[in-house]
């Protein structure tokens, strides 16, 4: 893509051609009919009404009085002056300018701040600068244009920094090549954003509103700046941000970045860091399987230094503490089956679960001696074990598989050794005497 510009030491080069040029001057030169170009692109884009709606449109304000600059004098000067919106139709806006001047411009040269309500850029009493440009004598009113807005090709009414609005019609390596009407202006790629922009192709399309920060008239250059534009609202939403933070807060935020530290979280205009620590209860060795640059989440200011300009966030905070009830889920006493996390030189930790590690130390690993936890257990690997110690306000779970072994051992000796009460005794009948039988017979 061609942005019709060049880089150089010296500045920016056109890089139309000279033809082009002349072409455009002589047109201009015919259609301006001795007025100025600024006069000539005001009656360009002013509305006109059809004939017979003409004639019943009341007078304004008719002839010039004596002291009121002629429609001659006015369309030179082209100097500022301030006007305060007074009603909107027919796609015009009327402007007093104060005395019985009242001015006219077209609704389109109007952008409006919030696009979701675009009335609130021409409500009655709203203040804006606007340029001369001309005088209707015939309605009485001075034609006027708002300063920044751009009219079929009219760069003469532009001033650096003027605020315009544009659609991104192409982009490189370099920038942006942007349309303002029909005037193609440059945004290098270090004035799109206020963070670096991987994807400037993603813009195309877009409109947006940008700032002008350079501009050559005679070489029909403009250079324009949407950093600007959003520097500016950033400082604002930022102090407000500032006089609002407080400790205990849970505030919505954008995650700006990830570092292996943390995150960063963009809370309206001032960033706050989110520390690895404080993403959750469990052990988080990846801050980006957590979050991700352009998540919207909820988070709890942690604390806020405003000499320094950091805040500290948390989001296991919004989250309840598994250790709040360790005491109640893993009683002294109950053997547990856990998975090994961390295998250190003075024994091996376990997670109980999400969120609740506790602490097998070396002498409690085996019934033998051993001079190295990694000897009978490694990571990730499930064993069995004992709560021997619970200390849910240090957070602390001790357990023990020596004891789970002994009693397991105990238990089963105790199973194969024959018991009486266990074992049926075989039955044996006592001897008994016989009887004497008596004789039958008698004696």
């Amino acid at each position: 893509m061609t942005t019709g510009f060049e880089h150089d030491p010296a500045g920016l080069k056109q890089t139309g051609g000279p033809d082009e040029k002349s072409e455009i001057d002589r047109a201009v030169n015919e259609a301006m009919s001795g007025l100025s170009l600024d006069a000539l692109l005001a009656q360009m884009s002013a509305p006109t009404a059809p004939a017979e709606k003409q004639a019943k449109r009341p007078q304004r304000g008719g002839r010039p009085q004596a002291g009121e600059p002629s429609a001659a004098d006015i369309a030179v000067q082209g100097r500022l002056r301030r006007g305060k919106i007074v009603a909107v139709r027919d796609r015009s806006v009327f402007v007093d300018l104060g005395g019985k001047s009242q001015g006219i411009v077209p609704l389109d040269q109007f952008i409006p701040d919030d696009p979701e309500k675009p009335e609130e850029s021409t409500a009655p009493g709203t203040e804006y600068e606007f340029n001369y440009v001309g005088y209707d004598e015939r309605e009485g009113l001075v034609l006027l244009s708002r300063r920044g807005a751009v009219m079929h090709g009219g760069i003469e009414q532009l001033h650096e920094g003027d605020i315009v609005e544009g659609t991104v019609s192409g982009a490189n390596k370099g920038g942006l090549e942007v349309k303002i009407n029909n005037i193609r202006a440059f945004m290098p790629a270090g004035q799109v954003d206020v963070r670096f922009t991987a994807d400037l192709n993603s813009l195309i399309g877009q409109k947006i509103k940008c700032r002008i920060i350079q501009l050559d008239r005679t070489a029909r250059n403009l250079v324009v700046s949407r950093r600007a534009i959003l520097e500016e609202e950033q400082a604002g939403q930022r102090e407000k941000t500032w006089s609002e933070l407080a400790t205990g807060q849970i505030r919505e935020g954008v995650v700006s970045s990830v570092q292996p530290y943390g995150a960063f979280v963009d809370l309206g205009g001032v960033d706050g860091l989110l520390h690895v620590s404080a993403m959750s209860h469990t052990r988080v060795s990846d801050p980006s399987k957590i979050v991700k640059p352009g998540d919207k989440i909820q988070v709890m200011v942690l604390s806020v230094d405003r000499e320094t300009q950091r805040v500290s966030l948390g989001l296991k905070q919004l989250t309840r503490d598994p250790w709040s009830t360790v005491g109640e889920n893993f009683p002294v006493g109950t053997t547990l089956t856990v998975k090994v996390t961390k295998v250190m030189d003075f024994g091996a930790f376990v997670e109980l679960t999400p969120g609740v590690e506790g602490l097998i130390h070396i002498s409690e690993l085996s019934n033998k001696r051993i001079g190295h936890p990694r000897e009978v257990v490694e990571v990730d690997k499930q064993i069995q074990a004992k709560v021997i110690g619970v200390d849910p306000e240090k957070k602390k779970v001790s357990l023990s598989v020596a004891q789970h072994l002994r009693e397991t051992s105990a238990q089963s000796a105790q199973t194969s050794t024959p018991a009486a009460s266990n074992t049926p005794a075989e039955l044996v009948k006592p001897s008994v005497a016989p009887k004497n039988k008596a004789l039958k017979g008698g004696l």
